[in-house]
Formats: C-alpha cells, sequence, structure tokens
C-alpha cells in the first residue's frame, strides 16, 4: 500500500527544496527540475512534490529553499487541508538536523532552518493523530507525507501507491497510523492526487504531466566521463 524513501540523518545535506529556476519563474515539474539541477553538476537521487500550492503555482505557506525565504508563513484561517489546524512545518537545520512543528509554535520558536515547507494538516504532532482524524472515515485518497523517526533522526518520505488502484487510497487515520508504526512522532501531509516519486530518472527521462509548486530532491554530484 505504501511507498517509502528514507534519508539518514547524515545524508541530510543532500536533501534540497525548489521552487524557482534561474530565470525566477516556477521549475513547476521533475523534468525542469532535472534541467535546472544538471545545470550545477547535479543529478536527481530521489524527488517528490512538496505539498499543497496555489495559483501561481505558488506554495500556500512557508518555503525556504537553500537558506532563503520565499514565502512566508501563513497562519491565516482557511477551508482545505492545508488549514485544517494544527497544521504545521517540516524543516531541515544545520545543527538540529530534521524536524516537524506545528507553525505558531515554529513562528514563537526562531529556528532559521536550511530548508522548510509549511503543510497540513499535521498527521502526528508529539506522538499523537490529529484529533479531526476519523478511523472509519470514508474518505478514501491517495496521499503523500513526510515524517521524522523519533529514534535517530532519519526523514521517511511516504506515498501510497500509485500503481496499484487497489492499494492507492488511504484515510488520513490510516497514514498517521503508519507514521507511528515506523517510530515518527512528527508528521505532515503533503498533498493528495498529484503525488509522486521519481527515483534516480535517467538524462531525459519522460515524467507524468504533474504541475507542482516546491518540490524536495536528494542529490547527487553527476560523475564525470572521461573522453
Amino acid at each position: 500500500r505504501f511507498l517509502l524513501w528514507r534519508i539518514d540523518a547524515a545524508a541530510l545535506p543532500n536533501l534540497q527544496l525548489h521552487w524557482l529556476g534561474d530565470d525566477g519563474k516556477p521549475l513547476q515539474n521533475f523534468a525542469a527540475l532535472q534541467s535546472h539541477l544538471a545545470r550545477q553538476n547535479l543529478s536527481i537521487v530521489f524527488a517528490t512534490n512538496a505539498g499543497i500550492y496555489e495559483r501561481g503555482p505558488k506554495p500556500c505557506g512557508l518555503t525556504i529553499c537553500q537558506g532563503r525565504e520565499v514565502v512566508p508563513l501563513n497562519l491565516a484561517p482557511g477551508e482545505g487541508n492545508f488549514y485544517l489546524k494544527p497544521n504545521g512545518v517540516f524543516y531541515v537545520d544545520a545543527e538540529m538536523g530534521a524536524g516537524v512543528m506545528e507553525s505558531a509554535e515554529f513562528a514563537r520558536s526562531g529556528l532559521k532552518p536550511r530548508i522548510d515547507t509549511q503543510s497540513g494538516p499535521l498527521l502526528l504532532r508529539q506522538g499523537r493523530i490529529h484529533p479531526a482524524f476519523n478511523p472509519q472515515s470514508k474518505n478514501l485518497r491517495q496521499r503523500s507525507a513526510v515524517g521524522v523517526r523519533k529514534s535517530d533522526g532519519q526523514v521517511i518520505f511516504v506515498m501510497t501507491d500509485r500503481q496499484d488502484p487497489a492499494k492507492r487510497t488511504v484515510t488520513f487515520h490510516a497514514l498517521a497510523t503508519f507514521f507511528l508504526e515506523l517510530g515518527c512522532d512528527d508528521a505532515i501531509f503533503l498533498d493528495g492526487d498529484i503525488s509522486d516519486f521519481a527515483i534516480r530518472p535517467a538524462p531525459g527521462a519522460v515524467f507524468p504531466p504533474q504541475t507542482y509548486a516546491a518540490m524536495f530532491v536528494q542529490v547527487a554530484t553527476k560523475l564525470k566521463t572521461e573522453n
């Protein structure tokens, strides 16, 4: 039912977040992200869409890419998953490692992480499942999320298996419960039906025609070939 991608704490310096290209315009998809990174002699080890966005495409809330805040924290009320409080932020800090924090708590924390995405709802907060989630809910959807394993700070990206129609949909409660089973006390929803993983794509790979705002990517330096 679930696809997982794990990044150990020691490898987190290779996790980046991208929204805008060199021209200041949204990259929008994995193909543009791959080209953007190739110009820096980097390749994609793993990539996934970072979360919910509005017209633009522009992230709905706080977005920090490589230490630069490009969208501010959003504490406003509203409709939809992003605004289902408590919502929160997933961040990677150079000193503290990775974490998930409720949005208002993050605003008070003074943290200035290297990368950060705000999304909602929180699936888990200090080991507790979001109070709005119903174990008997009939709202079955494809979903993606990210959590941090309490024991060692490992970051775990999770997505329901979009290739299997019988297994690709889950409730919020089932997804939150799965993160508990993975050893996470804190986890946050990223997005729904458009979510996807790209794993070690070949140069010039053809990707599904989805539109994203910010995208997480674990990078590697491309090996130079001899003439």
